[in-house]
């Protein structure tokens, strides 16, 4: 009896980081550059059920014994492109990712929501200088342009080039938070990648909010099955203390 409930509360725990992680899709709708997260759910090795009698043994199934979470991937497929107007905002049409200049490490992003700091840098929205082929990308002041193959010139005068790279693995990629990734020794090294870049417009999450709702609703139908089984055990058991004579 005790096993069943260590069963469904193995579903309840698995349901209940699903429902954490479509929550956070749905958060992040908006948000430009996200990329859809998914969850892989494992069941644990099942036992085989043997009835005895009079010492002859037949088979009559076999019993789960719970189910986990073994991981959560990110979706790499693009998202809807909005067109902002902003010159300093860009999108990758296609594969590819801008590439970060943050403490310690190079980070890799798809939110193309660039701005330029007090001393006239480009940088992301949290202020980390976006990298070009020649490092960090002095724009100062002036018109900017950024063409199709992400070369950026200011009144004509071209500055730098976006580096937009690729890598062998995408799922080897880990999230660092802020839209941004990091490359885990599974993904390979960095290499640079032909992108078509849009100015003037960002890629949005790539979250389709009606499949989302209908995950999380079952999500919720499934934890709530396992949150019935958990209190009818319980039901059986207090029964078994309080009525049941030895």
């Amino acid at each position: 009896m005790l096993r069943g409930i260590y069963t469904a509360a193995s579903g309840m725990l698995a349901q209940a980081l699903r429902t954490d992680v479509l929550a956070n899709n749905l958060a992040n709708v908006d948000t430009p550059g996200y990329r859809r997260q998914t969850t892989q759910v494992e069941a644990f090795p099942t036992q085989f059920l043997m009835r005895e009698e009079q010492r002859r043994y037949t088979p009559i199934g076999t019993l789960g014994t719970g189910s986990l979470v073994t991981s959560v991937h990110n979706s790499f497929l693009p998202g809807r492109i909005h067109t902002t107007g902003n010159p300093l905002d860009v999108a990758l049409a296609g594969h590819g990712f801008f590439v970060i200049d943050t403490p310690g490490q190079r980070s890799y992003t798809r939110d193309g929501s660039f701005t330029i700091n007090a001393g006239g840098w480009l940088v992301t929205q949290d202020g980390f200088r976006v990298l070009g082929e020649n490092g960090p990308i002095y724009i100062g002041e002036g018109k900017v342009f950024i063409d199709s193959e992400g070369v950026i010139s200011v009144d004509g005068v071209v500055r730098d080039k976006l580096l937009i790279v690729e890598f062998t693995d995408r799922t080897g990629l880990a999230n660092q938070g802020g839209n941004r990734y990091i490359a885990t020794a599974a993904a390979g090294l960095p290499f640079r990648y032909r992108s078509t870049v849009i100015q003037g417009s960002l890629e949005m999450a790539n979250v389709n909010t009606v499949r989302e709702m209908v995950n999380l609703i079952e999500v919720q139908r499934a934890y709530e099955a396992n949150q019935r089984v958990i209190q009818a055990f319980d039901e059986t058991l207090g029964k078994l203390i309080n009525e049941v004579r030895l």
